[in-house]
């Protein structure tokens, strides 16, 4: 789960350099999609590409629009970003979309992510992931579109991961200049979100990219009356050197015998009885206190989560009607 808290400023060869790094690993990806997957029709660019200032609108509508309808699972999942903060997000952060034709011509969104980038120079700058004095990228709002048909009309998977791939691969480059530490927030119950990182390094591995993930902490937010306003977060974080080392142990989080009354703290109970505490940080969020618990690292790679109903009875309604602006090129 992302948060909307922005955080310092980002100094111009950093920027620069960022958005170089994605731009160039687009342009990689979309040559692996037209050779891997003989999808000559798909695009994958950054939206800070688009040069037509027409298009630029429209692809902002379509992405609100995109991301509205794209998602109707559990809505602790994932905050839904609204016109302005998407606006928001591309005047700072790399954008990156994977888009194609469709059967009218239009541009179709198949997926999306933000990169967003901060200054930490306080250990209360973020207190969703407290540091001090690091460059921290974050992987943000990850979406594929749902029930997507290639033109034989097989359905097309792994645009998530293909994502987090090149989020991941683009923090890697930078990290050769610059250093930076990458991270991703889910929730706790987030079984998707996890396989698919882990999918993703693994890939990166096979291509010779020595990257792990793991587990670095989660954070739980109480609100003025001392309950938890939303479930458990996991902060993600991967390894960009690949020297971080990590257990083969494998950690089992079983969400099974949580009851709905009781639903937020069951979840941070499992969180509790099966990490190893090293540091909690307490600050103030809005309202609210953000409690940080970082811990023994865990290797996503030997996580087993066993999520029951625990998501259950949550689900998002999309709110916007039918999109009447598309692009066409």
């Amino acid at each position: 789960m992302e948060n909307n808290k922005e955080n310092g400023s980002v100094p111009s060869p950093l920027y620069r350099t960022l958005f170089n790094c994605y731009m160039q690993e687009m342009e990689t990806k979309m040559n692996e999609f037209i050779f891997k997957r003989n999808s000559s029709d798909t695009y994958c660019y950054l939206f800070q590409e688009i040069s037509s200032p027409q298009k630029v609108i429209d692809m902002i509508f379509n992405l609100t629009y995109f991301y509205d309808q794209n998602f109707i699972g559990n809505k602790d999942f994932i905050h839904i970003p609204n016109i302005n903060q998407i606006t928001q997000n591309i005047q700072k952060y790399p954008t990156m979309l994977i888009t194609r034709k469709s059967e009218y011509n239009t541009e179709e969104i198949l997926g999306a992510t933000t990169i967003k980038v901060e200054e930490n120079n306080s250990i209360t700058d973020n207190p969703f992931f407290p540091t001090e004095n690091e460059t921290i990228l974050s992987i943000t709002g990850v979406l594929s579109k749902k029930n997507i048909l290639d033109q034989n009309g097989k359905r097309i998977t792994g645009i998530g991961k293909e994502l987090f791939k090149s989020s991941i691969k683009g923090a890697y480059e930078l990290n050769n200049t610059n250093k930076i530490r990458l991270i991703c927030e889910i929730d706790c119950r987030n079984i998707i979100s996890l396989n698919s990182i882990a999918k993703a390094v693994k890939e990166l591995n096979e291509e010779d990219i020595n990257v792990q993930s793991f587990i670095a902490g989660y954070h739980e937010i109480y609100n003025n009356s001392k309950s938890l306003a939303e479930a458990p977060t996991f902060v993600l974080e991967i390894d960009l050197n690949g020297d971080k080392k990590l257990s083969n142990t494998i950690t089992e989080f079983s969400y099974t015998n949580c009851d709905s009354i009781n639903l937020f703290s069951n979840l941070a109970d499992v969180l509790k009885r099966n990490t190893k505490q090293k540091n909690i940080y307490f600050n103030n969020y809005n309202e609210n206190i953000v409690k940080y618990q970082s811990i023994e690292p865990i290797n996503i790679l030997n996580i087993k989560l066993e999520i029951g109903n625990s998501m259950q009875g949550n689900d998002r309604v999309p709110r916007l009607g039918a999109l009447e602006t598309q692009y066409v090129s």
